[in-house]
Order: C-alpha cells, then sequence, then structure tokens
C-alpha cells in the first residue's frame, strides 16, 4: 500500500513541477514580448528622449 501512496506523491510532484515549468515559460515569453513594445527601430530616439528627460527634470 505505501508503494502506490509514494507514486501518487511523486506523481504530484512532477505534476507540480511541470505547471511551475510552465508558467516560468510563459513568464519569460510575456516578459520579452513586453520589453519589446514601444521600442523605437532608430536608436537615436533614445538620445532624444533622454535629453529631453534631463531637461525636463532640471526646469
Amino acid at each position: 500500500m505505501s508503494e502506490i501512496k509514494s507514486a501518487g506523491i511523486k506523481g504530484y510532484a512532477i505534476l507540480g513541477a511541470f505547471i511551475a515549468f510552465l508558467l516560468f515559460v510563459f513568464l519569460v515569453v510575456y516578459l520579452y514580448k513586453y520589453n519589446n513594445n514601444g521600442v523605437p527601430e532608430e536608436p537615436q530616439l533614445y538620445s532624444d528622449l533622454l535629453t529631453t528627460f534631463v531637461s525636463g527634470l532640471r526646469a
């Protein structure tokens, strides 16, 4: 009887690890896609945004 019970516990542990892995993968993919939103194709735009932000802080 203990073999069946330990097999059940192992099954739940493997299932939990699999679900945690899937959630981790979804989180990584979501963050990767979210970080690419609003990224200008020309890097020169970043310097313009930075200078505007810094001048706004000084004023």
